[in-house]
């Protein structure tokens, strides 16, 4: 009751301005209630913009400053003159300036509440763990490629899942190679001797190809469009058959209106940074630092991180994903392991299958965030597994261009973060049912339903594969693409020989 009447006196009778000089003050939060008082008075916040490095509170009291700079007057309270000049400013403000200026920093107000800070704080924890987990965690055994063969040859019903950048790309990222030509190294080109052994692979009636990438679709068109195979791209929100035409699998409530505040800040660091470059799709943005300077680098991705959570992601339902080399801004949802599901989906019933897929590998060059495609197929998840392995069955695909209702995501940024660190039941592959995998993008009209166990993977008969990443949760891993272009090899040749025997 106190609160509240303290609060009508000070929206009614408070002052025209607050000054807010201190320098290491740890929870000072008078700048937010002055805020929060003033909707009705449009008051002027003049915020110290001075902090000392050496202050433990030193983190919480920048993100005060420029969470609220934007609608106050920043000062440095040591100059008197300017801390003189800001206040002649205020009281002279023209109340469209004030409106202005109070809208914005009554929004950051009301939008980051303790509720908001709790779920960020413990999600961030829950993300701490996980990377903990794969910090401490055993690095798997290299693939032997003896082992994963016979299991293909003795299997009905073969998928193979493969990244592309790192995976089937000419390795570039070599000794000797940093003075070399970057445009050149950037144009991701398939690795000249896969032409034969991917050929075969997609000529077997009982094999199923996906090359699932976060690049876009004009660069695995140029590089796989001659094969008979599955192309997914942007992690993806993209697929077709290299014989069709492209379909989004994209949620019709995916929201995208952070794209042009991102933008400009990946701009801004793109221009002060040698030799780094951005890429814009249709669903991320990705800054990559790969060939500049690595000190460097990592130091104006940490700022960018900054400038990033203080400014135009907020509030926005994004994830940030960070590469070794690079900084990926995403749409909350967009991962390889979230996609999957609608993958397979239109694989099984655009192949018309009638028997389960027994055999999976799994290989690829993936980022942390990605890794969920590794769950998506593990047969044998421990009890206390953490994140979705396998999200309900929705196939909604469509044309690109078709029209869409407007549904928008929650916009929380806590939302985004805490999706990812809760921990959610394990699916085994026995309740893995596809009972009715739908169509979309008005390519079919029928209504069929397929009621058999989609996935019916054994634990030997499932190879989840790493590529030149040791921290994992994948079952094994491979040195380099080089090596996978061997493996693809050897099945290819192993195949061969086995149909020859067999027609015979």
């Amino acid at each position: 009751m106190f609160l509240y009447i303290f609060w009508s006196i000070f929206q009614f009778f408070g002052p025209d301005v607050a000054l807010v000089t201190s320098l290491p003050d740890g929870m000072n939060l008078v700048s937010y209630e002055f805020v929060a008082c003033q909707d009705a008075k449009k008051g002027v916040l003049i915020l110290s913009e001075v902090m000392t490095i050496d202050s433990s509170f030193y983190y919480l009291l920048v993100r005060a400053a420029q969470s609220l700079g934007a609608g106050a007057i920043l000062v440095n309270p040591w100059n008197i003159t300017d801390v003189a000049s800001a206040i002649a400013q205020a009281l002279n403000m023209s109340p469209e300036e004030r409106e202005k200026g109070h809208r914005l920093n009554f929004k950051h107000v009301t939008t980051h509440t303790a509720q908001e800070w709790a779920e960020t704080f413990v999600s961030e924890l829950n993300d701490t763990v996980v990377e903990a987990q794969l910090r401490t965690k055993q690095v798997p055994p290299m693939l032997r490629f003896q082992v994963a063969i016979e299991r293909y040859l003795q299997s009905n019903n073969r998928l193979l899942i493969l990244g592309f950048n790192a995976t089937l790309t000419e390795p570039v990222d070599t000794p000797g190679r940093r003075g070399g030509d970057q445009i050149k190294e950037m144009e991701l080109k398939l690795h000249p001797e896969l032409k034969e052994p991917l050929t075969a692979l997609c000529s077997y009636p009982k094999t199923t190809i996906v090359v699932l990438s976060g690049s876009e679709r004009n660069v695995l068109d140029n590089n796989l469009s001659e094969y008979s195979m599955w192309l997914a791209a942007e992690n993806g929100m993209f697929l077709r058959f290299t014989k069709g035409q492209w379909m989004t699998t994209m949620p019709e409530h995916l929201n995208m209106e952070w794209v042009d505040s991102v933008k400009h800040v990946l701009e801004y660091f793109t221009e002060r940074t040698p030799r780094s470059h951005f890429d814009l799709r249709e669903t991320s943005l990705v800054w990559n630092y790969k060939y500049a300077d690595p000190e460097f680098g990592r130091l104006q991705a940490r700022d960018m991180l900054q400038h990033l959570w203080t400014g135009p992601i907020s509030n926005a339902s994004v994830d940030v994903v960070q590469g070794s080399r690079s900084v990926e801004v995403r749409a909350v949802g967009v991962t390889k392991g979230a996609a999957i599901d609608r993958i397979l989906g239109e694989i099984v019933h655009s192949k018309a299958m009638t028997s389960s897929i027994d055999y999976v590998p799994c290989i690829g060059h993936f980022l942390g965030k990605d890794e969920d495609v590794y769950t998506f197929f593990e047969p044998e998840l421990p009890p206390d597994a953490i994140g979705s392995p396998r999200p309900s069955v929705t196939v909604a695909l469509r044309i690109p261009g078709e029209r869409r209702p407007s549904l928008k995501l929650p916009a929380s940024r806590s939302g985004s973060k805490a999706s990812h660190g809760k921990t959610q039941r394990p699916v085994s592959n026995s309740d893995r049912k596809t009972t009715n995998y739908g169509t979309g993008g008005g390519r079919r009209t029928s209504s069929e339903k397929i009621s058999f166990n989609v996935l019916d993977l054994k634990g030997d008969n499932y190879f989840s594969c790493a590529v030149s990443r040791t921290r994992t949760s994948a079952r094994y891993l491979l040195g380099s693409s080089d090596e996978v272009v061997s493996f693809l090899k050897e099945l290819a040749q192993a195949s061969s020989s086995s149909l020859s025997s067999t027609t015979q």
